[in-house]
């Protein structure tokens, strides 16, 4: 029993110092310098209200860890074009980023948009994209069971739900799917954190999960189907915030959802830029903390720069669970 263990010993011994001479250490200093890049990103859809572009500077993987506050760009030109009118956007300081109101240049369907970002110190950097036509929801799916939600709480209501659409044959469409439900219940009481029958109600979300990638759907191989989504699960809590006047405080939390139930769903039609840029971030973020994930690289077409400007359209269904 002894050897055994010994060996075992050694064997992890082994394993642990092949491990430490995979890593190498590299001097910065060595390394050949890189010039900052500005990353742009910024989504044109037909339904917004704003048209928002964001603009920062990129960083070094090595050295001191710079917060997003300092690698915003506030100083920055931009311009949104299409069809021989141009419009400037306006950094908005609260909110980090570059806006104008959609009314001083309309979003339209089979529409191209430019977008130039100037920046003292910086390359100029330039890209396009094409707005896609929209895709209407056909239906949703809905599946219920029965599951414990809390002590001294009656049995909660667990729905899932499936988007359903027809895909348009004879080209290549890219699809995100969203949704969140929400809901009208009694303010949670503090601090007993029960409900208070007595008071208004306040208006509770939470967001439809559809998974990191299962969200993103290509119609590559099913190309003029019709199309169905993964399984959306409607959380067991949905998010609150209130301000409570008599005691001049405001609340926030999560509590049980209420029925009637209100689940918005939507299909958004991506381009390919939006649609391949978006999915590798989800998958950048599933591998943080793992070192033994493979890295991922973020595709851009932002020229000049790093980032996204991209479109999409959104179909959205709504269907109410009583």
């Amino acid at each position: 029993m002894i050897l055994r263990l010994s060996s075992l010993f050694a064997l992890l011994l082994l394993v642990t110092m092949a491990c430490q001479n995979l890593v190498a250490e590299i001097d910065p200093a060595k390394l050949p310098p890189i010039a900052r890049k500005l990353v742009v990103n910024g989504y044109l859809s037909p339904q917004d209200t704003v048209l928002a572009v964001s603009v920062s500077s990129s960083q070094t993987v090595l050295g001191d860890i710079v917060t997003d506050s300092v690698n915003t760009v506030r100083d920055a030109t931009v311009r949104l074009a299409s069809e021989g009118k141009t419009v400037t956007l306006a950094f908005d300081p609260q909110k980090r980023v570059y806006t104008t109101d959609a009314r001083n240049l309309p979003v339209l369907v089979g529409k191209t948009y430019t977008l130039q970002v100037q920046v003292a110190g910086y390359e100029a950097v330039s890209s396009s994209c094409t707005i896609p036509a929209t895709v209407a929801v056909s239906r949703l799916a809905l599946d219920s069971s029965q599951t414990y939600v809390g002590p001294d709480l009656p049995l909660g209501w667990q729905y899932n739900v499936r988007a359903v659409w027809q895909d348009p044959a004879g080209q290549t469409n890219y699809y995100r799917v969203a949704g969140y439900g929400e809901c009208l219940n009694w303010r949670p009481r503090f601090p007993e954190a029960s409900i208070d029958t007595t008071g208004p109600k306040v208006i509770m979300r939470g967001l439809i999960g559809f998974g990191r990638q299962d969200q993103y759907i290509s119609d590559q191989n099913q190309d003029g189907q019709l199309l169905l989504s993964v399984r959306g699960d409607v959380p067991l809590n949905f998010d609150y915030a209130y301000y409570d006047s008599t005691r001049q405080m405001s609340y926030s939390g999560s509590y049980p959802f209420s029925r009637p139930l209100t689940l918005r769903v939507s299909v958004l039609q991506t381009d390919e830029n939006y649609f391949n840029y978006h999915r590798a971030r989800q998958q950048q973020r599933q591998s943080q903390n793992n070192p033994f994930a493979e890295p991922v690289l973020m595709p851009t077409n932002i020229q000049g720069g790093l980032g996204c400007f991209g479109a999409y359209n959104r179909s959205t269904m709504v269907m109410v669970v009583r």
